[in-house]
């Protein structure tokens, strides 16, 4: 899934492909070759976990090879290998290696853009004509208007190009904290927000993400809190300022944040990339800093394995908004790659990946809001009377994201179960405008600011331990030396042996010889 890390397993594979195609020999001339590099589990991998249930059921590779054979008339064949970080996959494209798609999130996006590491989308791709164009036709509106207003290199006045030149979108969603309703109140986390990380009251029982980014935009937040508060949301430019905000790298705010920062160390249990669901639910930690998409996979997991309750908060203050998007390296098969994303953006295979992987995918359209409203609507027959059932049911209005101006429509409304609707899966899956409304995007912070940051990052994470740890390594080591050196010379040096009596002296090994002749 995102962010997570890769498996000895998988690097092994990656490694050997040379080897396999040696020895498989090339591929026939009429064959294709589609070079995909994703995040690892972020796609419909079949199986009795897939939409169909059915341990023969074919993973989305095969789906799309046999898709477009049937449709081009070319067989293709699909190098599928997965990455765990957005640097994993920017350290291998820098080391030559050749991929006709990536999977990177909005920031690495624009430093791919901005470094040329890039190609654009044909203007036939977005032909809403073309019956083969898929994307066009069914991204959500609210997703296009993100990337067509998103500019790549904001530091050039010059370059007008957009998201949308350059990436389609695949999975979106913000951030928050899985926290365990056992030894969590829920009225107590508003008032707090982003400072859970801090409050001492949390010590040692919440976690955060071991990347620099989700840290450093936490500790803005924080060190911002009552400058956002004090913005107007219902302002023209409430966005824009929120975004500058939460983009701040100047040298002062760096400083700034790094004392932040130190605060949140000292106060948490960990960084982490994959152990937080195990902890809470065991009870180590009691809260977990989460993309909502993994909110949804660990609520699942949690109640359906453990019996444990887990929901979702998204901060008041402010959140992050982030996107994965499909680009094309230079030099990409752009017709193979193409019709890839085009592939993925069939409605029906959006909902297949959604339900295997557990975040939001990017694809709007009838078919898509059916699926959100069988996961999630609510039957007022299964309520004893109408009563009940307004006591405990809310409108959920999903308009933002399905209609073309984002105005408000009753055919994308649903009654959804009130704790559904406010802190869970449901309320992760596709939180409500007012919450993406808050939701601030993290931009490419350019080379110099990035730098200076991963120097930040760096310090932090080689200071981790407090002062009395090391005293108490200290010690240990002195004491373990102390130890050998008695059992190998405590008896010749005069250091392990205790004073002699008032009255005597010690007898030394010489007098003992003297005494015997």
């Amino acid at each position: 899934m995102k962010k997570r890390r890769l498996s000895a397993l998988a690097l092994a594979g990656i490694a050997m492909l040379p080897t396999l195609s040696f020895l498989t020999g090339c591929a026939s001339e009429s064959e294709i070759v589609l070079r995909v590099y994703n995040w690892e589990e972020y796609i419909d991998e079949g199986g009795e976990d897939s939409w169909d249930g059915d341990a023969d059921a074919p993973d989305m590779i095969t789906r799309f090879e046999t898709w477009y054979e049937e449709q081009y008339g070319t067989p293709i064949r699909v190098e599928y290998t997965t990455f765990g970080t957005n640097e994993d996959m920017y350290n291998q494209l820098k080391l030559g290696n050749e991929y006709d798609l990536l999977c990177p999130s909005e920031y690495m996006i624009m430093k791919l853009a901005a470094e040329d590491y890039l190609q654009p989308y044909t203007e036939d791709f977005f032909d809403p004509s073309v019956e083969e164009n898929y994307y066009i036709r069914n991204v959500s509106p609210y997703i296009r208007e993100m990337f067509e207003s998103n500019r790549i290199n904001k530091e050039d006045p010059d370059d007008t190009s957009t998201w949308s030149d350059y990436a389609a979108g695949y999975m979106w969603g913000v951030t928050g904290f899985i926290y365990n309703t056992e030894y969590v109140d829920a009225e107590d986390l508003p008032a707090l927000g982003w400072e859970i990380m801090t409050d001492t009251a949390y010590n040692n029982r919440v976690t955060t993400k071991d990347n620099v980014r989700d840290s450093y935009f936490v500790a803005l937040a924080i060190l911002y809190k009552d400058e956002i508060a004090a913005l107007d949301p219902s302002a023209e430019d409430y966005t824009q300022k929120l975004a500058e905000i939460m983009n701040r790298t100047d040298d002062e705010t760096i400083e700034k944040v790094e004392e932040v920062m130190r605060e949140i160390d000292e106060n948490i249990y960990s960084y982490e990339t994959d152990t937080g669901k195990a902890d809470i639910v065991s009870g180590k930690i009691w809260l977990n800093f989460a993309w909502s998409g993994d909110a949804v996979y660990a609520m699942d997991l949690a109640e359906e394995e453990d019996g444990v309750d887990l929901n979702f908060f998204i901060p008041e203050e402010c959140a992050n908004l982030w996107f994965d998007g499909w680009v094309m390296p230079k030099g990409a098969n752009t017709q193979a790659a193409q019709a890839f994303v085009n592939f993925l953006s069939m409605p029906e295979n959006a909902i297949r990946n959604m339900y295997y992987i557990g975040y939001s995918g990017v694809i709007a359209g009838d078919e898509v809001f059916d699926y959100i409203c069988e996961t999630y609507a609510v039957d007022p027959e299964e309520y004893e009377s109408e009563e009940e059932f307004l006591a405990n049911t809310t409108v959920y209005d999903l308009s933002y994201f399905f209609t073309e101006d984002g105005e408000y429509d009753e055919a994308y409304t649903f009654y959804a179960d009130l704790e559904q609707a406010t802190s869970r899966q449901l309320y992760a899956h596709y939180p409500p405008e007012v919450v993406t409304h808050r939701c601030a995007v993290m931009d490419y912070y350019g080379e110099e600011a990035n730098e200076n940051i991963n120097e930040l990052w760096s310090r932090i994470k080689g200071e981790t331990l407090e002062t009395w740890a090391i005293v108490v390594i200290c010690v240990g080591i002195a004491l373990v030396v102390a130890i050998v050196l008695l059992v190998k010379y405590g008896g010749k040096i005069d250091f392990f042996r205790l004073p002699p009596k008032k009255g005597y002296r010690r007898v030394s090994q010489e007098d003992i010889k003297d005494y015997e002749k």
